[in-house]
């Protein structure tokens, strides 16, 4: 079992993460090492008792001992009132009920959000609805980048972008989350990169249906590379800068999640490529399948804004419609003659 002891070289912050996941907890590694006081909100009371009991997150994380400066709540009061600053580490669907009733105390901190994914019913980024829920009373960044939760709890090199409207938060967040091993470049583009975290997580269910019906390599090559064509749209469409889907979050992130072994939505992908029941897939994960929510959200987002994606429109078709894969597949390969950049 890892233990991870705090480095002091800098200055100790009081941050708070909302979320004990596996990339909340792995976050909480992180910046513990980084020499800053970590309090941890758990959302199961179950999950908060092994924590207090044993130090290690059996639940979504384990094999890692968390050192004494981490701490769980239970209580989002006490969590609010410990904090310097806030980052957010909870499912896409739990993060506006999760935050609505401590907005107030929210106030004064600023806000880092590791969250990926767009709310179901508005299609907001999540950055969006933390403005809203706050009044855009407080500052908000996000983060993220090629940065599976397990490796950078264990210390293995990961590099990742943070972005805000204006790079004064983005700036703050790299200073203290930044270290030799864990390499953080600031953008503007706040929607570039929400919206690249996003999809990112939808397009990893396809490469893993691919992966799974043994559909070969050429395929693979060709699938990634059109699922980025497709999120540049997205993006475009919603005022992002194109160049930003080249970078970390955009095709760094896509490549990672798509074929990546510890993608948990390429999993999902593979085994719908068995025959499984989205459902029940569902039911019988452990941690959440961010692609599986964020499907209905983006499907209903470009039939609003009149973009052209293909690929998403038929994974929507796949796990809410029960459309067969084949005549999926069919129809993506029996597309009419296009040119490249359209």
């Amino acid at each position: 079992m890892d233990v991870y002891l705090c480095d002091k070289r800098q200055g100790q912050m009081k941050i708070g993460i909302i979320g004990a996941g596996a990339w909340g907890t792995a976050f909480a590694i992180h910046l513990a090492r980084q020499g800053h006081q970590i309090l941890l909100w758990v959302y199961e009371p179950e999950l908060f008792d092994v924590l207090q009991k044993t130090r290690e997150n059996t639940f979504y994380l384990p094999s890692f001992l968390l050192n004494s400066q981490i701490d769980f709540t239970l209580s989002l009061k006490d969590f609010a009132n410990f904090s310097d600053d806030v980052v957010v580490a909870i499912p896409s669907f739990a993060l506006r009920k999760t935050l609505e009733p401590v907005s107030p105390l929210l106030s004064g901190k600023r806000i880092l959000v590791l969250t990926k994914g767009f709310e179901e019913n508005t299609f907001m980024r999540m950055s969006t609805v933390i403005h809203e829920i706050t009044q855009s009373r407080v500052p908000v960044a996000s983060l993220s980048g090629p940065s599976f939760a397990k490796e950078v709890a264990h210390g293995f090199f990961t590099s990742v972008v943070i972005a805000s409207d204006g790079n004064e938060v983005s700036k703050y967040f790299q200073n203290i989350v930044h270290n030799r091993n864990f390499r953080v470049y600031t953008s503007e583009d706040i929607i570039g990169l929400e919206v690249g975290g996003a999809m990112k997580n939808v397009m990893a269910i396809g490469a893993g249906i691919i992966d799974g019906l043994k559909l070969g390599t050429n395929a693979q090559a060709a699938f990634v590379t059109r699922s980025l064509a497709e999120i540049k749209r997205l993006g475009k469409a919603m005022g992002a800068k194109e160049t930003t889907f080249m970078g970390l979050s955009g095709i760094g992130d896509l490549i990672l999640t798509c074929y990546g072994g510890l993608s948990r939505n390429r999993a999902f992908g593979i085994e719908l490529s068995k025959g499984g029941k989205p459902e029940e897939i569902i039911v019988n994960q452990k941690q959440v399948v961010e692609g599986y929510y964020t499907i209905k959200a983006s499907h209903s987002l470009s039939k609003k804004l009149d973009v052209d994606m293909p690929i998403t429109s038929e994974l929507y078709k796949i796990v809410f419609e029960a459309k067969n894969l084949q005549d999926s597949i069919e129809d993506i390969t029996s597309r009419g003659f296009k040119d490249e950049d359209a």
